[in-house]
């Protein structure tokens, strides 16, 4: 498929459909359930994924920005993040240049790898909207302009009348 990814309805409504092109009414509704509030039992096994889990997991709840759906996506963010911090820290031990096995120097691999890892999370980092510029393209229910009907913004406070 060509072209940009489309946008999700919910997001066009909270960003208050700037293209004013008709809106998909029949797009599927992922549920929500608590399978957020613990890490998966795939991450159990690397604390540092679980952890990262459960450092994003209430944030993005909380944000209603996440459904079951969306499961996979965190999931691997935290694995790749997990693996990011990984390899940064085996460049640290061994340096940024190695011997080869002909003695001569080359490239530490493990700098290819975190920079493979870090442009995976950079990418689902958007796709959660964990960016700044990703969170400043949708407006929540709550937001100033947004609440009450169409006409709220015309509402005049009552006026003081002298005594």
């Amino acid at each position: 498929m060509r072209g940009r990814k489309p946008k999700p309805t919910e997001v066009k409504r909270l960003e208050g459909n700037p293209g004013h092109r008709a809106l998909n009414d029949r797009e599927p509704e992922l549920p929500t359930s608590d399978a957020f509030d613990e890490p998966p039992p795939e991450l159990l096994a690397d604390a540092v994924a679980a952890a990262e889990w459960v450092r994003l997991a209430p944030m993005l709840r909380t944000a209603r920005t996440v459904t079951d759906g969306d499961r996979g996506a965190l999931l691997a963010l935290c694995q790749q993040w997990s693996r990011y911090l990984d390899a940064n820290k085996r460049v640290d031990l061994a340096g940024m240049v190695i011997k080869a096995r002909s003695g001569y120097p080359m490239p530490n691999p493990y700098i290819a790898i975190a920079n493979r890892c870090l442009n995976h999370c950079v990418k689902l980092w958007a796709e959660l909207g964990l960016t700044p510029s990703s969170r400043a393209r949708v407006q929540t229910a709550d937001g100033p302009g947004l609440g009450g009907d169409a006409f709220s913004e015309f509402d005049t406070p009552p006026s003081r009348a002298p005594h």
